[in-house]
């Protein structure tokens, strides 16, 4: 999935994650919501992660809605 986003979407997944001071982050993530663009491996992330999750939405530069996020733990 990493290699299919747009490097906006990676930047804003790396800043929440230093942001919110994730430990262990993994399962990186994101979907585009107008088309559902990756929603599928966006799911197959989320319930194969780790522990704790986070997810939040942004919009890129194109004015589209992404929802992004990451396992942490342990």
């Amino acid at each position: 999935m990493w290699k299919q986003l747009p490097k906006e979407i990676i930047e804003a997944i790396n800043l929440e994650v230093g942001r919110n001071e994730l430990d262990y982050a993994d399962n990186y993530r994101a979907y585009r919501h107008k088309d559902n663009h990756l929603y599928q491996e966006y799911m197959d992330c989320l319930n194969h992660g780790c522990c704790g999750y986070f997810d939040v939405e942004c919009v890129d530069l194109n004015g589209d809605t992404w929802t992004i996020g990451c396992n942490y733990g342990h």
